[in-house]
Parts: C-alpha cells; structure tokens; sequence
C-alpha cells in the first residue's frame, strides 16, 4: 500500500476485474468528480479516476458484506431470523456508504495534508533561496540546495523542477510547470511571482526579498485571525461538553423526580458516550483550524 492511497482490503488487479460490471456507472461518476480527479492529481497518484472508483465501489462492497454477515450472525442470537436478515441489510447499506464516501474523501485529506506540510516550510526555502543568491550563487544553485535540503514536500517539488531544468526545460518554464502541478495556492502564488519576475529581468534577490517579507506578514495575519476563531469554538466546548451534560443531568434527574417519569437507565451510560464524540469532535475542528506556519 502506498503512502497517497488508502488502504484497500483487494488487491488492485483483483478489485479491477470485480468491478467490471459497474463499468458504466463507474464512467459517469468519474465524469462528474472533476474534484476528485484533481486530488488525485495533486497527491501524484498512480491511479486514474475510473480506477480509483472501481477499487472505492468494489472494496466498499466487499466490507460491506463481511460486516453485513458478522452482524447477522450476531442478530440472530438476539432477534427472530426475518428480522435479523432486516437488521443485517440495513447496516450493511450504512457501512457501504461509509467506507465509499472514506475512500472518496481520502486523496482529499492527503492533499490538505500535502498542503500543510508545503506552508509550513515555504518560508525557510526561500530564506535559504534568498541568502544564497545575496551571496552571490546563481538561482539555479539554490535551487539545488533547496531539493538537496531538509525542507520535505517543498524540496520534493523543488527536485521534480531541478531535474527538468538538466534537461533543458528554461527555468522558468520549469518554475512555471511547478506552480500549475501544485495544489497549495500560497505555494503557486509564490512561485508565479518568482517566475514572472525572472521573465521580467528584475532583481531576483530584491523580489524574494519582498516575497519573504510578505509572506511573514500574511502568517501573523493567520495567526490572529486563528485566535480570533479559537474564543467562540471554547465558548461551544465549554457549553456542549461540560455545562449541558452536567447540568442537563441534574435538572433531569430532579424533574423525572416530580413528574414521576422514570428515565431509562441506559441514558445516563450514553451521557459519557456523547461527550467523548464531543471531545473528539472539538480537538479535530482545533485541529484542522490551525495554521501550519514557518515564522522563525
């Protein structure tokens, strides 16, 4: 299994002939999942869209299948048969559904992932781009450096451009092709300005300069508008997974005390249950609402 693929319980040659028989559906959806396409694209997947779907469909099912027959033979320990057949049909739709749309959404994640990792040490590329360049070494050298450097994904598509421009491709083309196969935007933004300077003629010392200076500037930015965004997400932490389930706990004991409504005893083991997925809930949306700066 590789990295920028999720993990398929069928061998790909396996999952391509079990999917022939939803070959046309297969060829419409992978018309109209242009966004698809393009993570698959931006995480240099192997895979093509139509291929990437049949795998999705056909290892979707197989779980699906494998999980709809452990639940029956579960169900009918504790339920009539018919009614287990229904139970067991059910959840094997739900879990079908589940793992098809994880599969769908995962080059999407990979990619998000990828662009994170681009961000957050663009900054120190270019610092080490623009002090080697003051210092005299040509562009293309501190290029090298870059792909021969710590910088992980940004060295990865600094050593695709070093490559091309051995072979012949103009650097600035080769700066170019970059930018269109990337999909960070703060990263093709970046690279376009370098570019249209170089083609340009000005001073690449002075543009990264300012390119630095800028981008240091838009990370604070980032910085406080990621505060700003923390106080209400800690507002609702604070309301939905310590002060309703306390209180709400409270008040409903003292009113099915009144009302002589007694409250089923398996509530009160759900209480903790949901608060868990509250939590985790919470720490995802932190999570996934934090920049990935490179402000040193």
């Amino acid at each position: 299994m590789k990295a920028n693929e999720p993990f398929f319980i069928l061998p790909n040659n396996l999952g391509f002939k079990l999917a022939l028989p939803f070959e046309g559906i297969i060829f419409n959806l992978a018309k109209k999942s242009t966004k698809l396409k393009n993570s698959l694209e931006a995480i240099d997947s192997d895979l093509k869209i139509e291929q990437y779907l049949s795998l999705s469909i056909v290892n979707a099912l197989f779980l699906a299948l494998i999980f709809g027959v452990l639940i029956f033979l579960g169900s009918t320990f504790v339920a009539p048969l018919s009614r287990a057949i229904s139970i067991s049909i059910l959840l094997s739709i739900l879990i079908f559904f589940i793992f098809y749309f994880y599969y769908l959404s995962f080059p999407k994640s990979i990619m998000k992932r990828k662009i994170r990792f681009l961000e957050s040490e663009l900054l120190f590329a270019l610092r080490y781009i623009l002090i080697k360049v003051k210092s005299g070494i040509s562009l293309f050298d501190a290029l090298v450096g870059v792909s021969e450097g710590d910088y992980g994904e940004v060295s990865k598509e600094f050593r695709i451009t070093v490559k091309e421009i051995s072979t012949g491709i103009p650097d600035i083309v080769a700066l170019e092709n970059m930018a269109l196969r990337n999909p960070s935007s703060l990263f093709r933004r970046t690279i376009w300005q370098i570019a249209n300077n170089l083609r340009s003629g000005a001073d690449i010392a002075q543009v990264l300069e300012s390119i630095t200076s800028d981008l240091v500037k838009e990370q604070k930015i980032m910085i406080r508008r990621y505060g700003s965004e923390l106080n209400p997400i800690i507002l609702m932490y604070l309301m939905f997974s310590i002060i309703v389930p306390s209180l709400g706990t409270t008040v409903l004991i003292i009113m099915s005390s009144f009302s002589g409504i007694q409250v089923p005893i398996y509530f009160f083991y759900l209480i903790p249950v949901g608060v868990l997925l509250l939590q985790l809930f919470f720490m995802k949306l932190i999570k996934d609402r934090k920049p990935f700066l490179s402000i040193g």
